[in-house]
Parts: structure tokens; C-alpha cells; sequence
């Protein structure tokens, strides 16, 4: 089952106000605490923040263990359904350019995308928990985001979000588990490769 930790914007982001009385799919936290240790050794959990940018409702999720991060941009206000629809058919996306580049993508099962997007629809939570580190490389992607948006204009113009998505990961991050810097868009195909939808695979397959 994948967590989707929430700061207290993204709590705000997917709740909604009904006769005076808020409505939110955002657990509680099983431990009243901002963090909870042995996160980023947890593979399912990702951090959700949400901003405004340009009058525009955006989200950046991070996946703790690989500090592999997506940008959405415009996104609806207390639509977690929809959230989670976008977040799975971007993650795979990406993950699948990645492969492609890298010339292992006969090495990801063919059914891995229809039973991601299966088993997203019934196993995931949202819960109102922070994860410092990750939300400072959350807040780094923003202001570059805001800085970006001051000289295109992401809300009339193309662009590809996938192609944003890709531009972040390729910036090396201090990532637990690894001596100096990984690349984060390295650690999630690995990570794809032997836990979601692959074989067995060694940490070399990416570079």
C-alpha cells in the first residue's frame, strides 16, 4: 500500500468544507509526531506538498526512500482521487521514458502497468505526516518552479510535465542509504526494476 504523506498544505489541498464541517481523506498519523523514524526505509512512502503558483493549485511528491520527485501543475482542490489517477499514470510514464533510455525496458514485466494502476485504486492512504529533509528538496523544486514561471507561461503555453519531472531527477540529492549523492532518477529504476515491475537488477543498470 503506498502513503502519500501530507504537510499541512497538501491536508488543506484534498480537504473541503461542507456545512461549516471539514471533510478530508487525510488520516491522522499513527504517531502524533511531525516524523516518524525508519520512513525512508520504507519503500512505500511518498510526501505530498501543495503551493500556488501563478494562481494555479501545484503538487510535488516525493518518494522518500529514492527522492524521486513529480511535479503537477493546475491541479483540482479536494480531488485525491484524481490526484492518485495523474500521480500513477505520470509515475509509470516516467519510470517506462527511463527504461526506455536505458535500454532495459524488456526487462519490466508487461503487466506491471495495468496492475499498478489496479491495485493504486483500493491500497492507498493519505496521512497528515511531515519528513523534514524531503520537504526542503520539496521547497528547492518550487522556488525553481516559481522562478521558471516567471519567464514561461506554464498555464497557456506546452511544455511536458514529464519532461520537468525529468530535468528534477537528474539532480544529484543526498539520498539515505547511499555514500555521497545518488541520482534519484537512477534509484527509482532500480527500485522499479526489483520491487514493482521488474527482475533482479544491480545498481549499474541505470548509469
Amino acid at each position: 500500500m503506498l502513503t502519500f504523506n501530507c504537510s499541512q498544505t497538501a491536508c488543506d489541498f484534498f480537504s473541503r468544507i461542507h456545512k461549516g464541517k471539514k471533510i478530508t481523506p487525510v488520516e491522522k498519523p499513527p504517531i502524533p509526531s511531525a516524523e516518524a523514524e525508519g520512513l525512508h526505509a520504507d519503500p512505500n512512502q511518498w510526501l505530498v506538498h501543495a503551493a500556488t503558483v501563478k494562481r494555479k493549485h501545484v503538487l510535488v511528491v516525493t518518494h522518500l526512500k529514492t527522492r524521486y520527485s513529480m511535479l503537477f501543475f493546475d491541479m483540482k482542490k479536494a480531488d485525491h482521487a484524481g490526484f492518485v489517477q495523474a500521480f500513477t499514470h505520470r509515475w509509470i510514464d516516467g519510470v517506462m521514458d527511463l527504461a526506455l533510455k536505458c535500454d532495459v525496458l524488456d526487462m519490466i514485466e508487461p503487466q506491471a502497468y495495468d496492475r499498478l494502476l489496479s491495485d493504486l485504486g483500493n491500497t492507498y492512504r493519505l496521512v497528515q505526516r511531515g519528513d523534514r529533509s524531503s520537504q526542503g528538496q520539496i521547497n528547492e523544486i518550487l522556488r525553481i518552479f516559481n522562478g521558471d514561471a516567471e519567464d514561461f507561461d506554464f498555464v497557456t503555453q506546452p511544455w511536458s510535465a514529464r519532461r520537468y519531472d525529468a530535468t528534477i531527477n537528474r539532480t544529484p540529492r543526498t539520498i539515505t542509504g547511499l555514500k555521497g549523492y545518488g541520482w534519484p532518477e537512477e534509484e527509482m529504476l532500480i527500485y522499479w526494476l526489483t520491487a514493482v515491475g521488474g527482475g533482479c537488477c544491480e545498481r549499474s543498470t541505470a548509469t
